[in-house]
C-alpha cells in the first residue's frame, strides 16, 4: 500500500500554473542533483517555497508514498477590496475576529478531500520575522477550529533569506501548534534530525543554490512518509500489544508533589487500559553528572570491542539506568512542574537533556519512540511555563515521534485539567506505533558527526 502525503504550499507568490510543475518535479526527480538540474529550467517561474515544497514531495515519493501538492494561495485569495468600503464602526467586530483573507469554498472542499485521504501533511512556508506566511497561518487557524490535523503525521519546511534567518523558529512554532491540534510531529530525520526543512533563498528561485537546505526538505518528506506508514500499518493491526510507558520526573519537590499526582493519574488510566505498564523514574533521586561535550561521544564501537557509552563511567551516575529504561520503552513522557513556590523545586531536566547527547550520537537510539512532555501548572506560576515546548524542541532531535503535550492545570488546589484524556490518547498511539514497527522493516539510522572533525554541513 502506498501512503498519501499532502504538501501544502504557503507561498504568497505561488501561481496556479506552477501546481503541475511542482508535482512533475517531485515525481520525475531521481536524486537531489537530478532535482536541482530539473528545477533550473523552471527557476524563473517557481518561488522558493514552491521549490522546497517540491523537494519535500520528492523525499516522500522516493520513500514509496503518493504525494500531492496544494497551494494555499488558491484557498485564500487576496483580500476582499470591499473591506475598505465599510465604515470603521461597522467593520470593527468583523476585523477583531478575522483577518482579511477570504476562503474560496470550491478549493476548500478540494483541500478537505485531500486531507481526508492523507496520512501525512507537510507545510511549506517562507519566513517572515521568524514565523510563517499569512496563508500558512490561516491554514493552521482553520485546522485548529475544524480538527483537520488530528492523527496526521506533520512536518514543516521553510525558507528564509539568510542562514539562521528564522527557519527553525518558524518550523518549531508550526510543529508545536500542530501537535496541540492532535498531530504527530517529526523532523527531517538523519543525518541531522532537526526541525524539518531549513533552506536559504532571498530572491525568487535562489533556494536552488542551497543544496543542504534542499536536502533537509527532502529528508522531511522522507520522515513524514516513513512514520505515516508506521502509524497507518499499526492502526490497521488486529494484534493486541501490551506496551510499556516510561515517565521521567525531571522537576520535583522534596515532598514529591509531581510523583504523587502521577501515581494517581497512572493508576486511574491503568484501570481503563490494563494493557499499559508504567515505570516512573524520579530523576531527582538520581545522581546525573553534567555532559563533558566529548568529540568521541559515544565511545567508538571499534575500540576494544566495547559497547558505545558515555565517557562518564562513575558507578553512581544514573544515565545508563535511564538509557536502559528508555530503550525498552514504547513511549516516554518527560514530566515537569511549574509551581508558584519555585524555591521548592529540584531540577534535573537540563542536565538529563545534556547527557542524552550520547543516545543521539549512538545512531539515534530513541528513533521512532513516541515522546511528549507533561507539565503540572499552578495558576500564576512562571518558573517553567514552556516545559512541553522545550521537550518537543529537544527530543524531536532524537528522531522521535512527538505527541500532543499533556498539560495539567491547578487553581487554588482544584484541578481544572487532569491530563487523563491526553494520556489515554498517548497510550493508544504508542500501541499503534509499536504494532506498526513490528510489521514494517526499517533500516537503522546512522549518526554522522556534522560539525565535528573534518565534516562540515555548510559548504
Amino acid at each position: 500500500m502506498r501512503y498519501n502525503i499532502l504538501v501544502l504550499g504557503g507561498s504568497i507568490r505561488a501561481k496556479d500554473k506552477n501546481r503541475t510543475i511542482v508535482s512533475e518535479l517531485a515525481y520525475n526527480s531521481k536524486s537531489l542533483n537530478d532535482f536541482i538540474n530539473k528545477v533550473k529550467s523552471f527557476e524563473s517561474s517557481l518561488s522558493n517555497s514552491e521549490i522546497i515544497a517540491a523537494a519535500s514531495m520528492t523525499g516522500a515519493i522516493q520513500e514509496g508514498s503518493e504525494a500531492v501538492y496544494f497551494p494555499l494561495i488558491k484557498l485564500f485569495p487576496p483580500k476582499d477590496e470591499r473591506i475598505y468600503e465599510l465604515q470603521v464602526d461597522d467593520s470593527m467586530e468583523e476585523l477583531t475576529r478575522m483577518d482579511t483573507l477570504r476562503i474560496n469554498q470550491d478549493y476548500f472542499g478540494e483541500m478537505l478531500e485531500l486531507l481526508d485521504k492523507s496520512t501525512g501533511v507537510i507545510l511549506s512556508t517562507p519566513v517572515y520575522f521568524g514565523d510563517r506566511s499569512s496563508v500558512a497561518n490561516k491554514f493552521l487557524q482553520i485546522a485548529s477550529i475544524k480538527g483537520l490535523l488530528k492523527n496526521k503525521i506533520f512536518g514543516m519546511v521553510s525558507v528564509g533569506a539568510k542562514r539562521n534567518g528564522g527557519q527553525e523558529t518558524a518550523n518549531i512554532f508550526g510543529l508545536y501548534e500542530a501537535i496541540n491540534q492532535g498531530a504527530l510531529a517529526v523532523g527531517n530525520g538523519p543525518p541531522t534530525s532537526q526541525y524539518g526543512g531549513t533552506a536559504v533563498g532571498g530572491d525568487k528561485g535562489h533556494v536552488i543554490e542551497d543544496e543542504w537546505g534542499l536536502k533537509t526538505a527532502m529528508g522531511t518528506g522522507t520522515r513524514v512518509a516513513q512514520v505515516s506508514k508506521i502509524l497507518k500499518t499499526g492502526l490497521q493491526s488486529t494484534s493486541p500489544q501490551k506496551i510499556h510507558i516510561v515517565v521521567l520526573v525531571s522537576i520535583e519537590t522534596r515532598d514529591k508533589i509531581l510523583s504523587n499526582f502521577l501515581h494517581e493519574l497512572l493508576s486511574s488510566v491503568h484501570k481503563e487500559l490494563p494493557w499499559v505498564e508504567y515505570s516512573v523514574l524520579n530523576l531527582t533521586d538520581l545522581t546525573i553528572y553534567r555532559c563533558l561535550g566529548c568529540n568521541c561521544c559515544p565511545v567508538d564501537k571499534d575500540k576494544n570491542n566495547i559497547k558505545p557509552h558515555c565517557n562518564i563511567t562513575a558507578s553512581h551516575d544514573g544515565m545508563e539506568y535511564v538509557r536502559g529504561e528508555l530503550n525498552r520503552a514504547d513511549g516516554a513522557i518527560m514530566a515537569g512542574l511549574n509551581i508558584i513556590e519555585s524555591e521548592r523545586l529540584i531540577f534535573r531536566y537540563q542536565v538529563t537533556t545534556e547527557r542524552m547527547r550520547y543516545l543521539r550520537r549512538n545512531n539515534f537510539e530513541l528513533t521512532n519512540l513516541l515522546f511528549t512532555g507533561l507539565c503540572y501548572h499552578q495558576f500564576g506560576a512562571t518558573v517553567n511555563p514552556i516545559h512541553t515546548l522545550k521537550t518537543m524542541v529537544s527530543y524531536i532531535r532524537h528522531n522521535t515521534i512527538i505527541h500532543c503535550p499533556i498539560e495539567i492545570f491547578e487553581n487554588s488546589s482544584h484541578l481544572n485539567q487532569s491530563g487523563k484524556k491526553r494520556l489515554i490518547e498517548f497510550c493508544h498511539t504508542a500501541r499503534a506505533i509499536k504494532c506498526g514497527l513490528a510489521s514494517e522493516n526499517f533500516l537503522s539510522p546512522v549518526y554522522e558527526p556534522y560539525g565535528y572533525g573534518e565534516k562540515r554541513f555548510i559548504k
